[in-house]
């Protein structure tokens, strides 16, 4: 019998590095801001119907809400491990 054996039905998880939440917050934050700038053009073309532009206002804004939230936590984590 194995140390597996013992340990069926019990899940390890690992927290990923620093590097790696970093990395995905960048790219968390890269996409969002692409995103964004979709979405602003979009709105400033003016040819949309009221709805849908009011709708991609509410998009932006938790686009900016991501791309703020990836900023803290990118300058946050840069501080801690400089």
């Amino acid at each position: 019998m194995n140390l597996l054996d013992h340990q069926e039905g019990v899940q390890m998880t690992f927290k990923p590095s620093v590097k790696t939440q970093i990395e995905r917050c960048q790219n968390e934050m890269d996409d969002a801001m692409e995103a964004l700038s979709v979405v602003d053009n979009a709105i400033q073309c003016g040819f949309m119907k009221d709805e849908h532009s009011l709708l991609m206002i509410e998009w932006a804004k938790e686009y900016r809400s991501d791309i703020q939230r990836c900023r803290m936590f990118l300058e946050n984590a840069k501080e801690k491990h400089e």
